[in-house]
This record gives C-alpha cells, structure tokens and sequence, in this order.
C-alpha cells in the first residue's frame, strides 16, 4: 500500500450526522485508515437543510479539534474541511462561502439516489457563475447515472467482463456529457468492493474502466469492517487499472490541481 493517498470523501467526524457516533469510534476509524495509506481525509459530513445543519464554521471547528486529537494519538492523518452537498433546491443559496475539496474549484455533491437526469445540467450552470464545479459522489449508486438510459446498461457492464471494448457501451450517456461539461466524480472504494450490491459493482467498474473517476473516497461511516473493505476494494480497482494507476487515482493528483 501507499502511504500519501486522499480520502475525499469520509464521515469521520464524531456526531455530526450518521457517521462515527463517537470520539472513539472516530480514532478508530482514523488509525485504520493511516495504517491503509491514507495521509489526508477530507471530512465531508451531509449538509441538507432541515436534516444534518452542517454550516461551514460548524465543520471548520470540529476538524479543528478532531486534528488536534489526532496530532495527541500520533495519528498521521492531516484533515480536510467539506461537506457532502445534498442537490436540491436549498444548495444554490448555499454556494458562496461554501467547503470545496481543498484548494480546488470542486464541491463535493450527493445526488439523491432515485433521482433523474433533469436536475443535473442546470446544477453545472449555477456552480459555474460561481467559478465552482460540482465533485459528484459515488455516480455508480446514483439513479441518475445508469448508462441503461442510453442503452448501455449492465448488459455492457457484463460485456466489459467478457473483453469487449468499452467505448461502446457509455457512448453520449448523462455520466459522459457532465464529464464534458466539468464535472468530476469520486468513486466509492466499497461499491468496487461490492458493499452496496452487485448492480453498483458493475457501474463502478464501467465508470472505472472508461477513466470517469478523478478520485476516490472510502465514504466511511464507520469502522466496522473498514479495513476488510478497504482491502477488498483497492484489489479489485488494481486489477483493472494496475498497481501505478491505482495509487495516482487513490492520490487524486489532477483533482488537488483543479485539474
């Protein structure tokens, strides 16, 4: 494993949301991922209003003293303030002053998960007048995003197992035009891992495959299981991008740039 990978997307906070419940379950947490590879995190509990009011000074603080902790344990973990933007009607009022994904021009946003396309084209035009860029979360779970609307479908996910090129199966898809239009999107390591069933898997490895992907984050919400998922996951990413393309993808070099 490396040891200067990023986390961009991690509810490791301590009772924000529905992330570590605790202090001790947030170390946890912490360790097993500095023991993976991980040297930063970014910390992105959800922001939607009327659910998990996570204000911008209310995350700056808590990573704050959670770096603090950190730094006390021996804890090689340098964290990152953000928050995981829900897409509804509420998110353009929030925009300035909003958490971007470190120094780059991105924002980290959760598309509702049965949702549809409609909402996804204007969302890319409201971030721009901000000199923003939408950083989607986990696209494979997302409704919005399965290639099946175009007729790629699993069906070509499956081709892909069986050696057919990929080119031919996300072709003009909703995923493809917002790559165009410049969004970026974070894949889940536990949807490679399968943790959320095999449909996802195998939009993930389509996305893998065709280099949708800037980053990746573990989306953590606790450590049970963490590090089996974690090992799961990184093994099934290097067998299709090999060991040098995984760890670039895991440093998430291009998006740290704005790239």
């Amino acid at each position: 494993m490396g040891s200067d990978y990023t986390d961009y997307h991690c509810h490791l906070l301590p009772a924000l949301d529905d992330g570590a419940v605790d202090l001790r379950e947030s170390l946890d947490m912490a360790r097993t991922l500095s023991s993976f590879g991980f040297a930063t995190v970014h910390c992105t509990p959800h922001l939607i209003r009327g659910g998990y009011e996570n204000e911008p000074a209310r995350v700056v603080r808590a990573v704050d003293l959670m770096q603090r902790r950190l730094d006390d344990e021996g804890i090689p973990l340098r964290l990152v303030p953000g928050n995981e933007h829900y897409l509804d009607q509420h998110l353009p009022g929030m925009l300035p002053g909003a958490l971007r994904a470190g120094n780059s021009r991105y924002l980290l946003v959760e598309v509702p998960f049965h949702a549809g396309p409609e909402l996804l084209r204007p969302m890319v035009q409201t971030f721009s007048t901000y000199g923003l860029a939408p950083l989607i979360a986990h696209p494979e779970r997302c409704h919005a995003f399965d290639p099946s609307r175009k007729g790629g479908g699993l069906r070509g996910a499956l081709s892909l197992v069986l050696g057919i090129e990929p080119e031919q199966h996300l072709g003009d898809s909703e995923v493809v035009e917002l790559k165009r239009l410049g969004c970026r999107f974070q894949g889940n390591l536990g949807s490679f891992a399968g943790y959320y069933g095999y449909e996802v898997r195998e939009r993930a490895l389509l996305f893998l495959r065709h280099g949708l992907y800037s980053c990746l984050g573990t989306d953590a919400h606790s450590g049970d299981k963490l590090w089996e998922m974690l090992v799961a996951g990184y093994a099934v990413v290097e067998a299709v991008l090999g060991e040098a393309d995984t760890r670039e993808l895991l440093r998430g070099t291009h998006l740290a740039n704005g790239a």
